[in-house]
């Protein structure tokens, strides 16, 4: 990275930096071995921390970036770092000249004056470091986690939608089935009504011996027919014309049943 100025604070390190500048002063065997063999034994060792561990050397990281971003700031105030960039400016432009290149600044010119200004704002990892590398490799492990999650919640949503659809469904054919139930039993109602409407019309003129009426009623002994005592009428009608005892009444009960079949009267029932 270019001098931001003759005196100006020195750039931190990468939590990368620090681990290996930790070990190299842990290993003189480290120290004698070229930088390279070096550098890639303590990338090895540096893959094989936990996060737990790289904390530490990041939070060491941080602290020096901090701290460098505080002097370098205090540092440009002063007419040291001005002279320099000015004459940084001038050597620029005397090169563009003597290059027959326009005065005008190339794309990304003062890119390491740009990150130093801003450093403070937008906190970067140095590309292609190891740092870099591992912190790609954290993300990409994420991302495919995250899309194997959605994968899965995108089927158990089409799944729920599919058993919501079968509700549905079940739901509108139960609904149909209960209307069809409530209109069948309003229509036996209604046959039911008129049928004891009729019986009582047929039956109205005879009336069937009962011993528990009370001879002492306006019906002295028998049961005459009438809305509220259909069912119990009709009950003992059939047991008095089937013990054989009562042939005449069984007659008069046929005839009645006839004539109002023949008439219309009974018109839900026939002989």
């Amino acid at each position: 990275m270019r001098s931001s100025g003759p005196n100006a604070p020195p750039k931190p390190s990468s939590a990368f930096t620090l681990y290996m500048r930790h070990r190299c002063s842990q290993s003189n065997d480290l120290i004698s071995r070229p930088f390279n063999e070096r550098r890639r034994i303590i990338s090895s060792e540096w893959s094989s921390l936990s996060q737990e561990q790289k904390q530490i050397y990041y939070k060491q990281a941080i602290v020096e970036r901090t701290k460098y971003e505080e002097e370098f700031a205090e540092y440009k105030k002063t007419d040291e770092y001005k002279d320099w960039l000015a004459k940084q400016e001038h050597n620029k432009s005397l090169s563009r000249k003597k290059n027959g290149k326009s005065s005008s600044k190339e794309p990304h010119e003062d890119f390491d004056s740009f990150e130093d200004e801003y450093s403070s704002k937008f906190r970067r990892i140095p590309i292609f470091t190891h740092e870099f590398l591992e912190y790609n490799r954290e993300r990409e492990t994420s991302l495919r986690h995250i899309r194997k999650q959605v994968t899965k919640l995108d089927e158990e949503t089409a799944l729920l939608s599919k058993h919501i659809d079968n509700l549905a469904g079940a739901e509108t054919n139960l609904e149909q089935q209960i209307k069809l139930a409530e209109a069948t039993l309003a229509s036996e109602e209604s046959i039911l009504a008129k049928l004891n409407k009729e019986l009582v019309v047929t039956f109205s003129d005879l009336p069937v011996p009962n011993p528990d009426v009370s001879a002492r009623s306006p019906n002295k002994g028998v049961e005459r027919i009438n809305p509220n005592n259909i069912e119990s009428y009709l009950s003992r009608l059939a047991e008095l014309t089937s013990s054989g005892h009562h042939e005449a009444l069984k007659a008069k009960a046929r005839d009645r049943l006839k004539a109002a079949v023949q008439c219309g009267t009974l018109s839900v029932c026939s002989i």
